[in-house]
């Protein structure tokens, strides 16, 4: 038993130093709750029509930016609103339908990441834009890294391409 002493002391001292160090840890950490499941289930896009005075339906598609080249340099996007529900995705673009105003994205996962769904529908009010200007949903293409401000209903107010 004497000559297990100095071990049986060692032991004890380690045990009593970390264990101090784990609760004084535990004691300073922020306390969060992390979601088991983080997905966003939203429901499927649904593209509005516009009536016309006759009243017979017709989809509306902006095919160009109306902007002028000097309000282009002006426009800004307001960062993402966490509190109002929004927040911000980056991936590659797969494909976009222009009619239906869809951008297919494969999205860029991290700890952070909240999976949404891959079709993102772009409001007709969004922002396009590269890092010069204002561009139209026509301009983007597959391969194009976005990075995709989207709204608590799953709809996409700005798209930030190859930012």
């Amino acid at each position: 038993m004497r000559k297990n002493l100095p071990f049986l002391i060692l032991f004890v001292v380690v045990a009593v130093v970390i264990g101090g160090y784990l609760g004084f840890t535990s004691l300073n950490e922020e306390k969060t709750v992390i979601p088991e499941n983080r997905d966003i289930k939203a429901a499927p896009p649904q593209i509005s029509e516009d009536e016309v005075d006759s009243g017979s339906k017709v989809q509306s598609i902006d095919r160009e930016s109306e902007l002028s080249p000097q309000t282009l340099k002006e426009t800004n996007v307001e960062n993402a609103d966490p509190n109002a529900g929004e927040m911000i995705v980056w991936g590659e673009v797969k494909a976009v339908d222009i009619d239906k105003r869809i951008i297919t994205i494969d999205q860029e996962m991290d700890d952070n990441s909240v999976k949404i769904s891959p079709n993102v529908a772009v409001k007709k009010d969004a922002i396009v834009r590269n890092k010069e200007e204002v561009i139209s949903i026509e301009r983007v293409k597959a391969g194009d890294v976005v990075g995709v401000i989207v709204t608590k209903d799953g709809k996409a107010r700005a798209v930030l391409v190859n930012y």
